[in-house]
């Protein structure tokens, strides 16, 4: 079965592509989506997310990153056409549905480029200044007027909504361009997802076909996050089809990847 990793990240430190690239061939996952979220995480840029995709293509794929209130719909336009398939968002100037960042998402449906939401509290680097941001302005709700606006606009809750776990898992019930993943450390929301048992918030049928794979973690904690994953799917006894849509088919499906 192939494996996508969709929410991946590159921080700024010594040989971290070469440690992804090693545990993505150890663990075989074919490809992952990459974004540079800049200093503020310590980490990369979207100039250096270019350069490493351009290095390590088919394998990797670029993500840009968009901050709503800084980012326009032009660089959006640019990103695509320097071979950016999909977009990131997170720590906006104003919440996700404001007014002023229609644009964005109008640009990302033209240029079929699905957006990953980072929904729920956001950490940043100690040096970075932190009353510029609120997280309650990522809440997923803050995402549905969007799906409204946008029906053929491919969206990602990250988290599952991080905090707001039902309201993310409602939206996605609701809304069918709504997809989620379940990224984050492992002594974080995932861990307590793990004691009250993910088909609480995922509970209709088919709900689980809506899930997209991804690890948002440092290559030393990949491996545990895929077999945390594959240990939860066996023991809810998830059909193969559902499996692979997780794993592969949903994100290849919305980047258009045979």
């Amino acid at each position: 079965m192939e494996i996508i990793d969709a929410h991946a990240h590159i921080l700024s430190t010594p040989d971290y592509v070469l440690d992804l690239m090693t545990e993505m061939n150890r663990l075989e996952i074919s490809k992952a989506c990459i974004s540079g979220l800049g200093s503020m995480f310590n980490s990369v840029t979207n100039k250096e997310i270019l350069k490493i995709v351009d290095d390590f293509s088919p394998r990797l794929i670029g993500t840009y990153f968009v901050r709503p209130g800084v980012t326009n719909a032009l660089e959006i336009q640019d990103a695509y056409s320097q071979g950016f398939k999909m977009l990131k968002v997170a720590i906006p100037k104003k919440p996700y549905n404001d007014q002023s960042f229609l644009p964005l998402w109008g640009a990302a449906q033209r240029l079929n480029m699905p957006v990953l939401f980072h929904t729920g509290i956001i950490t940043v680097a100690e040096s970075s200044p932190k009353d510029i941001i609120l997280s309650l302005d990522m809440h997923p709700l803050r995402v549905e007027p969007i799906a409204n606006m946008f029906p053929d606009l491919n969206i990602i809750l990250s988290q599952l909504g991080g905090h707001w776990n039902r309201d993310a898992a409602e939206l996605v019930r609701m809304r069918a361009n709504v997809f989620v993943d379940l990224t984050g450390e492992q002594d974080g929301w995932r861990q307590r997802i793990e004691s009250e048992g993910l088909e609480k918030y995922l509970y209709w049928p088919n709900a689980f076909q809506d899930i997209v794979f991804g690890t948002n973690t440092e290559p030393s904690k990949i491996k545990q996050i895929l077999s945390e994953d594959r240990d939860r799917y066996n023991k809810l006894n998830l059909d193969e089809k559902t499996i692979e849509m997780i794993f592969s088919t949903n994100i290849k499906k919305m980047l258009n990847l045979s």
